[in-house]
């Protein structure tokens, strides 16, 4: 502020003090910065006048131009200042009429160029920085979407100038409440029967450019308005006489004001007529005591400076009955946060009696500020919530919003960000409005910002996504042992980068149960070579858990004080009762990672290991979890909304398809499967096949290449994703009888044996692919391809592995229904061994098989053994053409796209070309050839990510095929960069 004041549309510094802890009536130092004092905001002035009538064009010349001269002021100093805030509440109008700027507190010298090489936590680290120092209102198209590469440089201020013209010509903002998707796009519309402002209207579209390089400069803008000045005969560096004379005039007795003295005294602007005035009748006692009132009346002074010169509250409403906001705050920090005294002045009139404050944070105020409906929840900064917190403050949300049609959640942590992420996420999934955490997450940046969040945050917002399913997981009450925790390869901390000297602290809820930290020397140093760094911890652990590594550091220092250093390597939280009960390895990718920052000290497919142990007995909590006993079958979305046309536009919006949910942050497990029967599922060891029949068996997004000529009786290691929907969650009606012997939570099956196993599906329904689940009932569903089978054809022997009578005794009443059983022992449909006897030495050959020798079988349930025959012949044919029927002919394009290129960028883009819509251009076809180095893969990638952006197909017919092409662009992206961006040779 000493370096811009002494301009006359500039506002004065005079002068500066700071109060310490100790004598700050808040308990946090504070900084007071004293300036010249004005007569008030524009906004208010202009408020007055427009009750009579419509403000003058040469008014508007006025405002305009005294703001320019004073962002040309800044934007002439070496480096220039960016003021990065502009907004109409930032204008003042001083004791001599004229326009003042203040509120420099966001203004920086710092410009940015993303381009092509700018990594995805280069980008999120700049758009953070934005968004603590900018109007959502006021933010430019290169703000928002920081992929399109426009430079973000004083040319802001420039977008910013617009606005406020718009503002003062229509009486309305060209982007209210900010609308993302209408500034990216620069969407605005003047006014058509307009003639008052028409001079002005040439001058808006220039400064609204979407691209930042075809804006004007802040001198061509100057000039311009000093030649609509010349024309109008109009001096625009003049007091602005119409608002002063619609106020009361420019002073008490409202005598014109005396000509301007500038006594130019330590860079600032004194003005005589101030001399006398109110700026030190404030200070009671007389200047001696200046700082001493300064202190007593602090903050009462901040608060007031706050709520004008913060303007807009930050508070963003995900639907109308969900709003999250930043920390109300007190004292000097409401100069930078939401104003508690504001933020209750604004709930007050929208909601009077009907909102209840949810605080994420430790940090507290007195309940009563909000009528005493604030609950507290205590959540650590940088971790997950604890699943019973959760749970309960979703219930509680639920619980209130149920109450009153009119009642209204407002959330907040200290930002507005990651923690209150989690708990609207999680609560939009607890409605049952998504059914994925990417979903959930997805429609908080659009509607908030970028929230930042952790692994860990995903993987609880995905427990609550588990547990709110049509099929609810509960987790279990087991304890579990953790051996030890294995890191491969080598993390490369210490000097030289060569290994790490790690050492581990386990917390189960707050309490730190473990450490393995000791004396530097006697700690166990890892090298590369070694290939793994394994620490035991042979530690029982329940609920929630917290793995934390440190690397030991010995620093001159340290030795000094018999101290040891430590750094931060990782960190892992997880809930015990998502483990599967046979599990006995938990696997965490490097993308799973907590604080997994510096890329370059984890060597590529770096992962972490968890040898457990689930024990078999439950171990109750003292006490009863939230979701005991809650009745989770009337949950419906229509609870977050207040009409039912809010609730399409969101679901027309932010609605994903039901894709298979990629392994985002979730932990995956290994688990060894029961003893089988050696005497079971023999019966294809009978036949002799003629030659080696190849056999596809597609499920969901299982492809499961089964060689019958190679059969073994044991069977493989099962590998599963907690984050998986079941592949197989189809097949219910057909494994409805056996005894699950899997968790709920298990997955996909990884055949690591070097053998295959012979499955053999006959009958069975195929996987249902539908945008909403089918709603839950007690028993299997039929899909939708049985629908129009026979009975007789639905109730073959083979669809069960036993009766139903058997099936239903098994299960007992009460608990939840099985999952897909992966180590079932297949009956022969002929019966077992023991029923057919002993073979005697003379048995005899081996009958031979003949391609149609199960003709009649196939034919029963619509498979064809011939290849002239009719109809489809494999059950993957069989279920493309039935889901052809049901399903979004878009979506169903979208998953030919990915069969088989899952999160493979290279793959995706250069098969793009074929599921682009009509009538695009921009792209031109790429090969892998186009595709060999990391640097081409980013290239082309940002070039697909500018075409199929969903905010560049706004209002557009495909904006939401775009939408899902941009989705799976942007997950094989994330998987790119975590495996370490890696060329293709």
């Amino acid at each position: 502020m000493k370096k811009l004041s002494g301009h006359p549309n500039v506002v004065q510094f005079c002068s500066a003090a700071s109060i310490s802890k100790e004598e700050s009536d808040t308990g946090q130092a504070e900084f007071l910065i004293l300036t010249e004092l004005c007569k008030g905001q524009l906004v208010d002035f202009i408020k007055r006048v427009e009750q009579r009538a419509p403000l003058s064009c040469d008014t508007v010349l006025k405002i305009l131009y005294q703001t320019c001269r004073a962002v040309q002021h800044m934007h002439k100093q070496k480096p220039a200042i960016v003021h990065r805030d502009l907004k109409i509440e930032n204008l003042l109008i001083s004791n001599q009429g004229t326009i003042k700027l203040c509120d420099f507190g966001s203004s920086t010298t710092v410009s940015h160029y993303p381009d092509y090489s700018w990594s995805a936590q280069k980008r999120s680290m700049v758009e953070d920085e934005i968004t603590r120092n900018t109007t959502p209102a006021y933010r430019t198209p290169e703000m928002i979407d920081l992929y399109s590469n426009f430079p973000i440089n004083e040319k802001q201020d420039i977008w910013a100038i617009g606005c406020i013209l718009y503002l003062l010509c229509f009486k309305q903002h060209p982007f209210e409440d900010g609308a993302k998707l209408q500034i990216v796009n620069g969407k605005y519309s003047i006014p058509q029967n307009d003639v008052k402002y028409t001079v002005y209207h040439d001058l808006i579209r220039s400064m609204l450019k979407v691209n930042p390089e075809e804006r004007l400069s802040i001198t061509e803008l100057v000039n311009q308005l000093q030649e609509i000045a010349a024309a109008r005969n109009v001096n625009p560096k003049s007091p602005i006489t119409e608002l002063l004379e619609q106020n009361g005039g420019f002073g008490n007795n409202g005598a014109q004001p005396p000509m301007q003295i500038h006594n130019v005294h330590n860079n600032a602007v004194y003005d005589p007529d101030q001399a006398g005035s109110g700026l030190f009748d404030i200070l009671r006692g007389g200047t001696e005591r200046f700082l001493t009132n300064i202190k007593d009346t602090s903050s009462k002074v901040i608060q007031s400076v706050a709520s004008y010169a913060k303007g807009d509250l930050d508070i963003s409403y995900i639907t109308s009955r969900i709003a999250v906001m930043s920390f109300p705050a007190e004292g000097v920090e409401s100069a930078i946060k939401n104003n508690i005294e504001d933020v209750r002045l604004f709930l007050d009139s929208r909601h009077a009696g009907h909102y209840a404050v949810y605080n994420l944070s430790k940090r507290s105020y007195r309940p009563s500020r909000f009528h005493n409906r604030v609950s507290e929840c205590n959540w650590q900064v940088r971790r997950a919530p604890n699943l019973r917190s959760l749970y309960s403050v979703c219930k509680n949300m639920h619980l209130w919003l149920k109450q009153d049609q009119r009642n209204i959640c407002i959330v907040h942590c200290l930002d507005g960000r990651a923690a209150s992420a989690v708990a609207v996420c999680s609560f939009l999934c607890f409605c049952r409005l998504f059914t994925t955490a990417e979903a959930a997450v997805y429609m908080f940046s659009m509607k908030r910002c970028p929230p930042g969040i952790a692994p860990s945050h995903k993987r609880y917002i995905e427990y609550m996504c588990d547990m709110m399913a049509e099929e609810p997981i509960i987790p279990h009450s087991k304890p579990i042992l953790i051996s030890s925790i294995i890191m491969t390869p080598v993390p490369l901390f210490n000097k030289q980068r060569n290994g790490c000297r790690p050492f581990c602290e386990v917390y189960v809820g707050d309490e730190r149960v473990l450490t393995t930290s000791q004396e530097y020397d006697k700690m166990k140093d890892f090298k590369m070579e070694d290939g793994r760094a394994e620490i035991p911890l042979n530690v029982t652990v329940q609920g929630d858990v917290l793995v934390v590594i440190y690397h030991a550091r010995s620093t001159l220092g340290g030795r000094l004080q018999a101290k040891m250093a430590s750094m931060k390597m990782f960190q892992i939280q997880f809930h015990t009762g998502f483990v599967p009960r046979n599990a006995t390895t938990v696997k965490f990718a490097k993308y799973d990672l907590d604080a997994c920052d510096i890329q370059e000290k984890y060597p590529d497919l770096f992962q972490v290991n968890l040898d457990i142990e689930v024990e078999p007995r439950d171990r109750p909590s003292t006490k009863t979890p939230p979701w005991e006993g809650f009745q989770t079958k009337g949950l419906n979305p229509k609870i977050l909304f207040s009409s039912r046309d809010e609730q399409q536009e969101i679901l027309s919006k932010f609605g994903k398809p039901e894709l298979p949910r990629q392994p985002g942050s979730s932990a995956f497990y290994d688990s060894e499967s029961p003893h089988t029967d050696s005497n079971a599922n023999n019966f294809f060891q009978t036949l002799d096949w003629e030659g080696t029949v190849l056999v596809n068996i597609i499920v969901g997004t299982l492809d499961v290449c089964v060689l019958t000529d190679k059969l073994v009786n044991d069977t493989p290691k099962m590998t599963s994703s907690a984050s998986q929907p079941d592949l197989l969650g189809g097949w219910d009606s057909w494994a409805a009888g056996n005894t699950a012997t899997m968790s709920a939570t298990t997955s996909k099956p990884n055949y690591t044996n070097t053998a295959f196993l012979c499955v053999f599906f006959v009958g069975s329904s195929g996987p249902s692919f539908s945008t909403k689940p089918p709603p839950s009932s007690a028993k299997p569903q039929a899909q939708p391809w049985q629908s129009g089978r026979p009975t007789s054809a639905q109730n073959k022997p083979w669809m069960s592995g036993s009766t139903p009578k058997a099936s239903s005794a098994s299960q007992p009443a009460g608990t939840q229904p099985n999952k897909p059983n992966y180590n079932l022992n297949f009956s022969s449909v002929i019966g077992g061994r023991e029923d057919r006897g002993v073979r005697g030495p003379g048995f005899g050959p081996k009958p031979k098989v003949k391609e149609d020798d199960f003709e009649d079988l196939l034919e029963t349930q619509g498979f064809g053994s011939r290849p002239d025959r009719k109809g489809p012949r494999t059950i993957a044919e069989m279920r493309r053409q039935e889901i052809t029927k049901e399903i979004d002919p878009l979506k169903l394009q979208i998953l030919d796209w990915i069969e088989g290129k899952e999160r493979n960028i290279r793959a995706l883009l250069s098969t793009l070309n074929t599921v682009l819509w009509e009538g695009e251009t921009r792209w031109k076809p790429v090969s892998m050839a186009d595709l060999v180095t990391p640097d081409q893969v980013k290239k082309y990638y940002r070039k697909a990510a500018l075409i199929v952006h969903p905010d560049k197909a706004s209002g557009k017919p495909y904006e939401q095929y775009a939408k899902m092409i941009f989705m799976e662009l942007n997950d094989a992206w994330s998987e790119f960069e975590n495996q370490g961006s890696k060329a293709l040779f």
